[in-house]
């Protein structure tokens, strides 16, 4: 994981709230070490949550049943997919937490499905006309302190609007000051817990 990871559930959870669909393109361009894009990898190829676990506490149960278990497993590996139905990944400035996004990605067992690239937030270029653009940047509480954030999402707010047109955003922020100056309107704002850090998910129609 990077210095500021983002628990699954979380990640599952903003891609519910963002509405995306499967057959929809995903981008996240400050991906770290990958969860969102990983998630909704996951989601797209119907791979059911926590089928990579090993063990469950219910099969400690006295009257838990091995071969309905077992059953209810193989059911769920028949519904799989195979392939992704429309782009699913993201970018990162750092190679290093990138090298951790490939390692997940490769757990996952989707690394040869989702794409992950370096490159500088400047430099980001729309990967279809449309879709679902997700991200959680930095806002002060564990990454960013000693850093511009005021201009980090600026910049980030100048990306969305000169090359995502088509795409619908949706930003995670701890930090009202600082998602200010993404300059945007937003179409409304969710919130949302991250920890203990109150947030809002804050979705942004790119025309």
């Amino acid at each position: 994981m990077g210095a500021a990871p983002l628990k699954e559930s979380l990640a599952a959870a903003l891609i519910t709230l963002s509405r995306w669909q499967p057959d929809q393109a995903f981008y996240d361009p400050l991906c770290g070490s990958g969860t969102l894009p990983l998630e909704a990898g996951l989601q797209s190829l119907r791979v059911a949550p926590g089928l990579f676990r090993e063990r469950f506490g219910f099969e400690t149960w006295l009257d838990y049943d091995d071969d309905l278990w077992e059953g209810l497993i193989t059911d769920a590996e028949e519904q799989q997919q195979e392939e992704l139905a429309a782009f699913i990944g993201g970018s990162d400035r750092n190679p290093n937490v990138l090298i951790q996004a490939h390692s997940n990605a490769q757990k996952c067992g989707i690394e040869h499905l989702v794409k992950f690239l370096q490159n500088e937030l400047a430099n980001v270029e729309a990967p279809a006309d449309s879709g679902i653009l997700l991200c959680n940047p930095p806002y002060g509480e564990r990454l960013g302190k000693d850093t511009d954030l005021g201009a980090f999402y600026k910049l980030l707010g100048n990306v969305l609007k000169q090359r995502f047109k088509g795409w619908t955003a949706y930003v995670l922020s701890g930090n009202k000051a600082l998602s200010s100056n993404i300059g945007l309107k937003s179409a409304s704002r969710t919130p949302v817990y991250n920890g203990a850090l109150l947030c809002q998910l804050m979705k942004y129609e790119l025309y």
